[in-house]
């Protein structure tokens, strides 16, 4: 007994003891006053009265005896029992002082402890040193909540947790017996584990361990069961038939919130952590964990005179995928990209995501730029199919690179990253589909300009830097204008006239292309109202579509939207959208339906620079197109080359079996314009008639031949 009681109980029995002396004191005084005078009033004989009083005697000391037994008995029992009381209040608070104590340096932990198993460890660690129970475990739940196992534990025995593993959905017909009370945030105690049937292995072999009792405490955090902390004694049951006390599993049940509460920090931490290092979409490591990354591969470098390679890729056309596919599959492919880039790398590369459809890939020992290169394009650059859509042909996805190395190209990370987008973006990413571009110093020039260019591109409309340019289409024998071909122009603040072939591929590449296709489909649609109405009847109007602004969504909606704006027939609809054949290739399906679309509005489709694509020419039964336009790369070389005429003439008997209308471009001299004539052609376009000149220019052109029009001799082409 602890000393602390030993006043109390001295002072219980003395109490005790003068008690029973006061009782045996009154009885034997009662006992021989009134005992006397009964026998001397019952008896008069002398020798009888002498024996009944020894006969009162010996009862005498007979009942006083059984009477003290009695006392000492009953006051004993009261004694014992409270000893027992007394040691049981002294365990109990030598309990909660350990709890309290485990509960303090635990909370201690929390504070300073950054990692989840060393938290966990640290937890049951002090639950036995200083919590003073033989075997402690810490349970954390699975992903889907359903199942909690063992990841910490510290004491005695600890082979009853091998194979441990509790069914927590009370829903689950398996599941273990404390589920309900875990999954509603309450303890789970068996008092006397060898009074109720082993539930389980672990409850098996604990008994065998000699422990008694076990509480196992829900740990929960952020609105959910987070696991569960399990504490073995082999303490025996306490009076009231109970080890772990209601105090106690309080004590128990802050300790374990406490443990959630901590758990919760390190998974916020770690999700920040994540964040500022990683990319949410794909998982990859971000441009921050990258260059950390390349340092930590420089110095090694350095250190063992080996290179390191850095690589920028991109998905070709991604931006264009993602205006047709939408949102949320272009973040499916960029993922699927991700994954395989993964797993083609070696374990110690690194896989990055740079941002709006950009990856890098850190090659972090190799010993020439050959490595990467055979990197590249034997493993990385490889196209491969994706199925997006069930039932839908599968994506065939491909990928372009740039590449930097050191010490070659540069020695930090970030002018290493930037060499190697140089190189990424150099002529254009689509222009190097399936190989490796690497970096050489006269690119950043190139770079330069183009990023300036992009930037002057985003608010050009707005400026009014943007204008068209109308060239004519004419009858070759008569010169009569049957229609015009709208081209876009750009004279900028800065770099003043640029040519289309310079800013058309920026405006792809940043999707800008949309919104400036929009503003021509909508100004040449303006125009040809004009012109007809002064009298122009049969002109018609010629556009280029982009591939990625056809197979954008609501294209065929926007372009339904301009005609009913200015009111064109679509019995005779002035508009006519071309695309080019190496367009449509890359994707033939989808243009088709999509110039599908189009012809249900009456417009018509013309298929440009035909003869400069490798396409089947199987194809053109598939497309639903109206003409083809001779590339004038072809009519160019009609009067000094035979294997020039051979290919017109081969185009224009193709023409005329699929019965396709045909228009020549590039018509720059009478003797080409006669040899086209010659060959069946009679339709065509080129300096020799005009220049794509402003609308003012153009309404001279018009103007020489409007007698011919309006006599009826020309007809829409």
């Amino acid at each position: 007994m602890a000393g602390d009681t030993t006043p109390a109980f001295n002072r219980l029995a003395g109490r005790i003891a003068l008690r029973i002396a006061a009782i045996y004191l009154v009885l034997g005084l009662l006992w021989i006053a009134l005992s006397d005078r009964a026998l001397m009033a019952l008896v008069d004989d002398p020798r009888t009265l002498t024996w009944l009083q020894t006969i009162k005697g010996w009862a005498y000391v007979a009942v006083t005896a059984l009477l003290l037994y009695a006392l000492v008995f009953w006051q004993t029992r009261r004694v014992a029992r409270a000893n027992e009381a007394l040691e049981e209040r002294d365990r109990h608070i030598t309990r909660l002082n350990r709890v309290y104590a485990m509960l303090n340096a635990i909370n201690g932990g929390i504070l300073r402890i950054r990692h989840r198993d060393t938290l966990l460890n640290e937890t049951c660690r002090i639950a036995v040193e200083k919590g003073g129970f033989p075997l402690a475990w810490v349970g954390l739940a699975e992903e889907d909540g359903t199942r909690v196992r063992p990841v910490s534990s510290a004491g005695e025995g600890l082979d009853c947790l091998d194979g441990l593993e509790l069914r927590i959905d009370p829903g689950d017909p398996d599941a273990h017996p404390m589920a309900k009370d875990l999954a509603a945030g309450r303890p789970f105690v068996i008092d006397e584990l060898a009074a109720v049937p082993p539930m389980d292995a672990c409850h098996a072999r604990a008994r065998e361990l000699g422990f008694r009792s076990v509480a196992v405490v829900p740990i929960v955090g952020q609105s959910r069961l987070m696991g569960v902390m399990g504490f073995f004694v082999r303490e025996r049951r306490g009076p009231a038939g109970v080890v772990f006390d209601e105090g106690e599993l309080q004590l128990l049940t802050e300790l374990a919130a406490d443990t959630g509460i901590g758990l919760t920090l390190i998974e916020q931490g770690d999700a920040l952590d994540r964040a500022a290092r990683f990319d949410p979409l794909t998982g990859l490591a971000n441009r921050s964990l990258l260059e950390e990354r390349i340092g930590q591969a420089l110095m090694r470098a350095r250190f063992q005179r080996r290179s390191v390679g850095v690589m920028a890729l991109e998905v070709i056309g991604l931006r264009s995928l993602v205006d047709s596919l939408g949102r949320q599959q272009g973040d499916r492919l960029q993922q699927a990209v991700a994954a395989r880039l993964v797993n083609r790398v070696r374990e110690g590369d690194t896989v990055a995501y740079l941002g709006n459809g950009e990856f890098a890939v850190l090659l972090a020992d190799v010993r020439t730029g050959l490595d990467v290169s055979e990197v590249a394009e034997k493993k990385l650059l490889v196209p491969f199919e994706l199925e997006l859509d069930p039932g839908a042909p599968p994506l065939v996805v491909k990928l372009s690179a740039g590449a930097a190395v050191f010490p070659g190209d540069a020695d930090t990370p970030e002018s290493l990253l930037q060499c190697a987008g140089v190189a990424l973006h150099q002529g254009g990413a689509a222009s190097h589909a399936g190989r490796c571009v690497f970096y050489a110093p006269e690119m950043d020039e190139q770079v330069r300009e183009y990023q300036m260019l992009d930037n002057e591109l985003h608010g050009a409309l707005e400026r009014g830097e943007m204008a068209l340019h109308f060239q004519p289409i004419v009858h070759l024998d008569s010169g009569e204008v049957i229609g015009m071909e709208a081209l876009l122009r750009w004279h900028n603040r800065r770099f003043g006239p640029v040519a289309p072939d310079r800013f058309i591929p920026i405006a792809e590449h940043s999707g800008l292309i949309r919104t400036l296709g929009d503003w021509v489909l909508d100004t040449a649609c303006a125009q040809v109202v004009r012109w007809r109405e002064r009298g122009w009847r049969k002109l018609a109007m010629s556009v280029n579509l982009s591939v990625r602004q056809l197979l954008a969504p609501g294209f065929d909606e926007r372009v339904r939207e301009i005609v009913m704006t200015h009111r064109l027939d679509p019995d005779d609809m002035p508009l006519v959208l071309e695309v080019t054949e190496t367009a449509v290739i890359e994707d033939m399906e989808a243009v088709s339906a999509a110039l599908d679309r189009l012809k249900r509005l009456g417009i018509a489709v013309h298929l440009d620079d035909f003869g400069t694509g490798y396409a089947s020419l199987s194809y053109l039964q598939q497309l639903p197109v109206d003409a083809l336009k001779i590339d004038k790369s072809f009519v160019q070389s009609l009067e000094s080359d035979p294997v020039a005429e051979n290919l017109v003439r081969s185009v224009i008997v193709l023409a005329q079996g699929l019965e396709l209308a045909l228009v020549a471009e590039g018509v720059e001299t009478p003797g080409q314009r006669d040899k086209l004539m010659e060959l069946g052609c009679d339709v065509g376009q080129g300096y020799l008639f005009a220049r794509p000149q402003p609308v003012d220019a153009v309404d001279h052109v018009l103007a020489d031949s409007l007698s011919s029009v309006q006599s009826g001799r020309a007809e829409r082409y």
